[in-house]
């Protein structure tokens, strides 16, 4: 039977950090089980509160200042995604976060009520930065789309007057992929690295070439033997 996992201290082998426990009874009390050492014991959860965090949003070149209402010992880490809305509740936005402030430092995951400010990049509508190589210059530009469309591995397009194949995609975690048909949606992309069809087209006849190609006849003298067979047809050739 599995268990669900939850982080609390240990009064045996972790008392002032969090360690991982196995949940074995919810009521009428909590008691858990330490995944380290195996010691059970009950546990008093902390009572929440709601914290009010501020939250600035990138779009584009342009960026605003958000709220959102979380509970005071929610986590937040970096890449996590939710919904912010304007204060006018008019307007929201889908957003993954990029950076933490707490304890007057950059963190990559915090509790909420110890951050003073996220910053995070809209993700429902992006510009999908796009190179296409020609061969003789590379051109590049955008294409404006929802954060959830996909970009696959040799998947071709069309946009900018542009028909281009996809070869490599770089992520915004600095990974890379390149394998044929791996998809990726465009809120986790950096940039897409593509081959224009007139290039795959003079590519495909160059590699044609090459095999229809074959080596020419020579006409010229046959190669002499070298070593004894040399000094053998000479010695012939004397007598």
């Amino acid at each position: 039977m599995e268990h669900e996992i939850i982080q609390v201290e240990c009064p045996e082998c972790s008392p002032s950090e969090p360690v991982p426990h196995s949940i074995l009874k919810e009521k009428p009390g909590l008691l858990v089980k330490c995944t380290q050492c195996d010691t059970i014991h009950p546990h008093q959860k902390e009572k929440t509160r709601p914290v009010s965090l501020r939250v600035v949003v990138s779009s584009e070149d342009t960026s605003a200042s958000r709220r959102i209402t979380l509970d005071s010992e929610e986590n937040i880490s970096i890449d996590d995604e939710f919904v912010v809305e304007d204060d006018s509740g008019e307007m929201a936005n889908f957003v993954q976060v990029t950076s933490i402030e707490s304890g007057g430092k950059r963190v990559n995951m915090a509790r909420a009520d110890s951050i003073l400010t996220i910053w995070a990049r809209a993700t429902d509508n992006v510009g999908a930065k796009i190179s296409v190589n020609k061969g003789w210059e590379t051109k590049s530009f955008e294409m404006k789309v929802d954060g959830e469309k996909e970009f696959t591995i040799g998947e071709t397009l069309s946009s900018n007057n542009e028909t281009f194949q996809i070869k490599k995609i770089k992520l915004r975690d600095g990974g890379s992929v390149d394998r044929r048909g791996t998809a990726v949606p465009a809120k986790y992309i950096r940039r897409v690295f593509s081959d224009s069809m007139e290039r795959i087209e003079w590519l495909a006849g160059k590699k044609d070439g090459k095999k229809r190609k074959s080596r020419p006849h020579s006409s010229g003298p046959a190669i002499q033997p070298r070593g004894s067979a040399q000094w053998t047809l000479k010695r012939k050739e004397k007598d």
